[in-house]
């Protein structure tokens, strides 16, 4: 098996910024998990809970203005009750334009 940073080819910013995933754990569940990178076509969210392979959920940057509905494409246990949840955007209000999003995480640290 490919490692997960070897399949990608679009850019990725390594950013830690707080994500909304809304989808279902049995009922309608919603958690707040934080980035670990984003790019263009997903994300990659730390998360308490773990989701389904293949689920289609709802994820916001709610700092930024971008919502998306997108693939659970993994799930993966970190230990200490974490998951490393790898999401493809399914279908964007709007392109994430990551040079943008890179600008203005960097205007926020300064």
């Amino acid at each position: 098996m490919i490692p997960h940073s070897m399949q990608r080819a679009e850019e990725r910013i390594n950013t830690k910024v707080t994500a909304m995933l809304v989808g279902r754990h049995g009922k309608l569940g919603v958690e707040i998990g934080l980035t670990e990178n984003v790019s263009s076509r997903g994300a990659r969210v730390i998360t308490k809970s773990e989701w389904k392979h293949d689920d289609t959920i709802l994820f916001a940057l709610p700092g930024f203005h971008f919502t998306s509905a997108a693939r659970v494409a993994y799930c993966d246990p970190l230990g200490d009750g974490q998951f490393g949840t790898g999401l493809e955007f399914a279908g964007a209000s709007e392109d994430l334009e990551i040079s943008a999003l890179a600008t203005a995480i960097e205007f926020l640290r300064t």
